[in-house]
């Protein structure tokens, strides 16, 4: 019986942390000690990492009589050796080593994001046992002392394996003997023979029992460690179970399919040569993808991973993992010596890269020693990487965000699969990759529902499960699931998600982490498009409903871009906005596969815009598409994309995004080490954005100014108080549904943002703003009221533009002079004027008091905070301290010439104006352009406007108006509410707007409702996911 306590102290280094901090077997170079019981993060964040890359057998590691040690240079992990166990049945391993735990609450507190501690290790194994080793955790264990708590794991498996588990979730407690009371079901206390055990906090030893069901065998042991890690992602597998199951694919194939005819063989093996040609003729476009053609560069990099098989057959190399199981080691936090180790890890995305290019080569040489050689590098690649445990039933703690790491292992595969089945490897990589693709259960399950169409998939694996299909060696079973495979991309790309979900938007945009995400939407297009132009004319195509949504959404994004998207779109990357030239190709296939409304073989529309985005000629366009097509121009006038809170007003070349957020529709993407001064990406942003690269034209991170971003109205903070006051993400969103955009006539648009800012740390909570602008042909009317806040020490702005000084982005003019002076600083005030670096008036009115320089400026990047600088021109307008009420007013030309700007300024102090304010308040604001006879209302709340032809707008709306002579009116109206939740869908507003004057349909909607009586009409707009709807009137006198 266990009766004492034994307490096995060995000569290490135990670093106390409030008493829960592990030590660890390196020395630490940080000894700081805590104060003030501050939290010390990196003695708490970095990892107790035990490897046997010494000479000798660690003298904290005992074994019993029936086990023999040794350190092994045949199979390791970390370093270049292991500890090989020779086991017998039962006999033990022991690690004496101080187990000080980190309670979950803590680890999330110090790292800022739901974190757990965990113990984990690698296992080699020679030969499957149908049985379980046992993993004991305790105090003073020897071969047979009482452990507290544990774990088993099975070992009816060759090759490494990885173990992970929560200390404070996953352990299983164990029965120690001695006396314990109990009740029985009669309510009768009595004795029993063991007591239920737990972990404790001063646990010292880890011991690892043999098997009982096999009399012998040999087990590798590596990095056992202990350590911090999100707590989402300890995942059960075929070895370990932990309370987060991530369930297998089913395919749901019936036992008895009809045979294949010889129609579907043959679209099968056509499937296949366009996979293999298009991955053949791939560019560097293709997500980052380095492409290698030269065959002793590929031997170089297949060297160097060190794989080798001895004489016994023993696989050795570097141990591969994926990008995101880093996480486990905390790398930032590693002690010198572990981090030395764990840089000659090499990772899985770089590996399958390298399997790509050998696996491409080799489709295109035709050189037959050249073709073996790659042959026999990919296999030897295939093998180490199974044997390593990348195989079917093994979690390895977690592959979260496989995609992105394994993609090209898919397509080399496919490509391969010919060689693979020829060395009896095909099999189990088709299953091993199935496996791992289960953290996209709903997508490769082909069963529609509300996550089919995640944008990740779209982008990481889509082709990848299809080249996954086409590894299926069963023909018949092969066509079963690219049958069910072509229906279900139908379907994730045609349906509107519920909620929040990823997927294709009725206005054409395209979501991804909850909104419009150009960052993943438009690799999602490239590969989507790809897809459906690779199963077009077979038995598996994608059906019309689907790819009118693909080219809704596409068409969409190349409106939305310039050919990159705003700052205001571009998530947590501010400065690496996503460009339409990114799927370029998209368009082309997508047009070959068929026009979704007419039927045509060709969609010329599509056509035309892939010819306008790669610059080609009219004359080469009939060897693309087999016939002439003129390339489109680029697109001019004005649409609402409600789905992201945005507008786009295009003329000439130049786009002008107006970007909002509401309680829908998330502000920006902040991330740990991403965004972090991305706080005003959407406050009421208006980026004026030339064709062209942004670089070149300014927009670039280094002495960026975070506090204004063009357009925006805000509080010009130090960085420090800037910076998010998370840690980790931040993705805020408003508390009320009004912000957004609408359009008139495909011409005309209105803006606006209800600004009420949050109740959290580095927020002024009192801060408050209404903004629209009014967008008319080259002319921009930018309003602004109730600009208040209790901020006194900084002062508030509303920022005309801010652009790096550029060879295409120099000089500024100010009231008819061209500036090149540098720096250069000037008050400017009602009246005044000025043109910036790409082209663009600002004409200042209504007692504006504006400030613009040429200046040096010190900025921080926005992921690692440190510092950068650069020239800069830069204009805003001043609402000074803790202003009340205040308000702002300017026109904003685009194209504008200095001529053009000084009439106006001209015009403006004669009492000539092109707009006319008409209320401007917290209600509403009205604004008229002049010109086109275009008056757009914004309802903040129930307004009944003075002039007009509005009588009444009783709900909070945009409504748009313009008079077409005496008789004729087009109306335009639309919340910007979505009228949605996060997971329930959004379903149509009424609105409605009263209007002086009798009038009836000219051009009927029957989105839009007309009913006239007593010398009033009244109109209700069906408002669908802020789509704006528009009529004609006529008069009736």
């Amino acid at each position: 019986m266990y009766t004492l306590f034994r307490f096995k102290f060995t000569a290490l280094t135990v670093a106390t942390l409030l008493g829960a901090v592990a030590c660890t077997s390196h020395p630490s170079a940080n000894n700081a000690k805590s104060t003030n019981n501050e939290i010390n993060k990196k003695m708490l964040m970095q990892a107790t990492i035990i490897d046997f890359d010494g000479n000798n057998i660690p003298d904290f590691v005992s074994a019993s009589k029936n086990s023999t040690l040794s350190l092994s240079p045949e199979r390791y992990i970390m370093g270049n050796k292991s500890l090989k166990w020779d086991w017998q049945a039962g006999s033990t391993v022991t690690i004496h080593h101080p187990i000080k735990q980190v309670p979950d609450s803590v680890a999330s507190k110090i790292w800022g994001r739901k974190a757990t501690q965990v113990l984990s290790f690698w296992i080699y194994n020679e030969s499957p046992v149908d049985d379980y080793m046992i993993v004991d955790l305790g105090r003073g264990l020897g071969p047979s002392g009482s452990p507290d708590t544990g774990i088993k794991v099975k070992m009816n498996f060759s090759g490494w394996r990885a173990i992970g588990v929560s200390l404070q979730n996953d352990l299983e407690g164990r029965e120690i003997e001695g006396l314990g009371i109990s009740e029985n079901e009669a309510g009768e206390s009595g004795a029993r023979n063991t007591i239920a055990s737990g972990a404790k906090s001063d646990m010292d030893d880890i011991r690892f029992k043999a098997p009982l069901k096999a009399p012998s065998g040999t087990f590798y042991i590596d990095r056992i460690m202990l350590s911090i890690d999100d707590a989402r992602y300890q995942w059960s597998d075929d070895q370990v179970k932990t309370r987060l199951h991530v369930p297998k694919i089913d395919f749901r194939l019936p036992k008895k399919l009809p045979p294949p005819t010889a129609g579907e063989l043959a679209a099968t093996d056509g499937i296949r040569d366009a996979l293999v040609r298009i991955f053949i003729q791939v560019n560097t476009d293709e997500n980052g993808l380095v492409i290698v053609d030269n065959y002793e560069k590929l031997r170089s990099a297949f060297v160097a991973l060190r794989i080798k098989r001895n004489a016994e057959g023993k696989l050795s190399g570097r141990h591969i993992i994926t990008d995101k199981q880093k996480v486990l080691y905390q790398p930032e936090f590693m002690s010198a010596v572990d981090k030395q180790r764990f840089d000659d890890y090499v990772y899985l995305a770089d590996y399958a890269t390298l399997m790509f290019n050998i696996s491409r080569l080799y489709q295109v040489s035709t050189v037959p020693a050249q073709r073996q050689a790659l042959v026999d590098m990919y296999i030897l690649m295939t093998q180490h990487l199974l044997d390593q445990g990348f195989v079917d039933g093994s979690a390895l703690v977690t592959t979260h965000h496989w995609g992105y790491s394994s993609r090209w292992w898919y397509i080399s595969a496919m490509m391969m699969s010919d060689e693979l089945e020829k060395h009896h490897l095909r099999q189990q990589v088709a299953d091993a990759l199935l496996w791992y693709s289960r953290e996209f259960k709903a997508n490769f399950d082909m069963r529609p529902g509300s996550e089919s169409s995640d944008l990740d998939y779209f982008n990481t694996l889509s082709r990848q499960h299809l080249a996954l299909l086409m590894l299926e060696p069963d023909p018949a079973k092969r066509i079963a699931l690219l049958k069910r495979f072509g229906e279900y991309i139908n379907v994730a790309l045609s349906q509107i998600p519920p909620g929040s979900r990823d997927g294709l938007r009725p206005d054409g945009t395209a979501w991804r982490h909850e909104g419009n995400y150009p960052g993943y939407s438009f690799p999602a297009f490239k590969n989507a498009s790809q897809l459906v132009y690779m199963l077009q004319g077979t038995p598996f195509e994608v059906r019309k409903e689907g790819r009118a949504a693909l080219k809704k959404a596409m068409v969409s994004a190349w409106i939305y871009s310039n050919p990159a998207t705003s700052m205001g779109l571009a998530g947590r990357h501010p400065f690496n906005s996503s460009s339409v030239k990114l799927f370029q190709d998209s368009f082309r296939w997508l047009a070959l596969a068929g026009n979704p409304q007419t039927g045509e073989k060709v969609d010329k529309d599509l056509a035309a815009i892939y010819l306008q985005i790669t610059k080609t000629p009219e004359h080469e366009s009939e060897a693309l598409f087999g016939q002439t097509i003129k390339p489109a121009s680029l697109p001019q006038g004005n649409w609402t994309f409600n789905g992201g809170a945005f507008g786009i007003h295009r003329f000439s070349d130049k786009m002008v995004t107006l970007k909002a957020y509401n309680s829908n529709v998330w502000s920006s993407e902040i991330y740990y080490a991403n965004n972090r001064y991305g706080r005003y990406q959407s406050h009421g942003a208006v980026q004026v954005l030339p064709y062209g690269s942004q670089k070149e034209i300014g927009f670039t991170q280094d002495g960026w100014d975070w506090n204004r971003n063009p357009g925006t109205t805000t509080i010009h903070l130090p960085l420090a108080e800037l910076d998010s006051p998370n840690p980790h993400t931040l993705m805020l969103r408003g508390d009320q549904p009004f912000s957004g955009h609408s359009s008139l006539a495909g011409k005309y648009g209105m803006f606006a943002f209800k600004f009420d800012a949050p109740s959290m740390p580095k927020f002024d909570s009192s801060f408050t703003a209404r903004k629209t602008a009014l967008e008319t042909e080259n002319r921009l009317v930018l309003l602004g009221s109730n600009i208040s806040n209790s901020t006194t020490k900084y002062p508030t702005e509303t920022t005309l533009f801010q652009h790096g000084i550029t060879d295409k982005a120099h000089a500024l003019w100010v009231n008819g002079e061209r500036i090149t002076a540098f720096p250069y600083q000037r008050t400017l005030g009602e009246g005044d004027w000025l043109i910036d670096g790409h082209g663009t008036g600002y004409l200042l009115t209504l007692g504006a008091k504006g400030e613009v320089r040429r200046q040096h400026q010190v900025s921080a990047n926005d992921k690692t905070r440190k510092p950068t600088e650069a020239d800069i021109s830069v204009a805003w307008l001043s609402h000074g301290e803790k202003p009340q009420n205040a308000e702002y007013e300017y026109l904003m030309v685009l194209e504008a010439t200095p001529g053009r700007m000084q009439q106006l300024a001209n015009d403006y102090r004669a009492g000539k104006k092109p707009y006319e304010v008409l209320r401007k308040d917290n209600v509403a604001h009205i604004v008229r352009d002049n010109v086109t006879k275009t008056i757009g209302y914004t309802a903040f709340s129930a307004v009944t406007p003075a002039d007009g032809v509005v009588k009444s707008i009783p709900q909070p709306a945009i409504i748009m108006a313009q008079s077409r002579g005496d008789k004729e009116l087009i109306v335009s109206g639309v919340t910007p509410d979505l009228n949605m939740t996060r997971t329930t869908a959004a379903t149509p507003v009424p609105i409605s707007v009263t209007l002086h004057g009798q009038w009836q349909a000219s051009v009927p909607n029957p989105q839009v409702s007309v009913r006239a009586a007593g010398g009033t009409t009244e109109l209700t707009f069906s408002s669908y996911f802020g789509i704006p709807q528009e009529i004609i009137l006529k008069y009736q006198p």
